[in-house]
């Protein structure tokens, strides 16, 4: 599909009280202020801007997201110029907003800044090529993991939007502009799809440059994935917590399924403890036990973590796992 098509089709936004009509504004030598929803006609006003301000340093934002590619068109000068953002207190940022601030050398947040899972038109195909085209943006501005984990669980019709201790914590805002190798995030999204409480994807390591695939709980604390890497033809689960660290080791664990009106499945795993969570292998007495461990995923209703206390240390909801299911395992027959 040509691009120029797709920009006139593709939105990236949510209804928002900001009614602002788009406009870019010189407020000084140094300050452009961008405001409102960011289309065709914002893209070509910042490029005039820009161009008659050599001495600007900043641009401020304050915009309830737009089209995904005039956002990114935009991103790609402030990167290229070295520009810093800044969302002022009072003002917000989100959606396709967010990949113009992330694009700042030194980027700070005093207002709102949200965002959520990109989306294309009823078109799975295009909604890919915009998830590529995004995270491979989102990389080279160095945006931390953890932004990135909570916008691919962000359903497009809602929010999600960082707290100041998110804003510090995480590394979004960035007061140094020099972006080392251990600075950049070592994940890329190549493809992505949500299931309202599951997740499957392709992803680059970007370290290893190994591709791999995932199965993710759209639930991040702890956070549950089960990974493949096909080069390696190696399989493994994790349950991983931000806020939480463990003594290394090795325990036993139970993985519960329950699925209403019919018997609990359960399975008793052996894990390695790491720093911040467990990692196993996947439950299999060969074939027909990796069968029956993704036949529970699949079908139950409810999922539950016990340690070797019996004690529920991770529960989740299995709404959609089915369908991430069918997706993840799609995901291994075109390896």
């Amino acid at each position: 599909m040509n691009r120029t098509i797709v920009i006139g089709v593709l939105f990236w936004c949510l209804i928002s009280p900001l009614k602002a009509i788009s406009e870019v504004a010189r407020l000084d030598d140094k300050t452009i202020r961008i405001t409102g929803e960011f289309d065709a006609k914002l893209v070509s006003e910042f490029h005039a801007a820009v161009a008659t301000a050599p001495n600007v340093t900043t641009v401020e934002l304050h915009s309830p997201g737009g089209q995904v590619y005039s956002a990114l068109e935009i991103a790609r000068i402030i990167h290229k110029l070295r520009l810093n953002t800044w969302i002022t207190s009072g003002s917000e940022c989100h959606s396709a907003c967010s990949i113009a601030f992330l694009a700042g050398k030194h980027r700070l947040a005093d207002g709102l800044l949200g965002v959520h899972q990109v989306s294309g038109v009823n078109d799975a195909s295009l909604t890919q090529s915009v998830i590529s085209d995004v995270f491979d943006a989102l990389q080279k501005f160095g945006t931390p993991d953890a932004l990135v984990s909570r916008m691919l669980r962000t359903p497009p019709d809602d929010i999600y939007v960082f707290s100041a201790d998110e804003l510090e914590k995480l590394g979004i805002n960035r007061r140094s502009g020099d972006i080392s190798a251990d600075d950049l995030p070592h994940l890329q999204v190549l493809t992505s799809t949500l299931n309202q409480d599951w997740l499957t994807g392709t992803f680059l390591n970007t370290r290893t440059l190994k591709p791999f695939f995932a199965m993710e709980s759209r639930s991040l604390n702890p956070a549950f994935r089960i990974v493949y890497y096909p080069h390696s033809n190696i399989s493994f689960g994790e349950i991983i917590w931000e806020d939480r660290e463990f003594p290394l080791g090795q325990t036993d664990l139970r993985l519960i399924f329950e699925r209403r009106g019919e018997e609990t499945v359960w399975v008793r795993i052996r894990a390695d403890v790491e720093q911040n969570g467990f990692a196993f292998d996947l439950p299999s007495d060969g074939a027909s036990g990796l069968t029956s461990f993704f036949s529970a995923f699949a079908y139950a209703h409810e999922f539950r973590v016990q340690d070797f206390a019996g004690r529920t240390i991770a529960d989740y909801s299995l709404a959609g796992s089915l369908r991430a299911t069918e997706q993840f395992m799609s995901l291994l027959r075109q390896r």
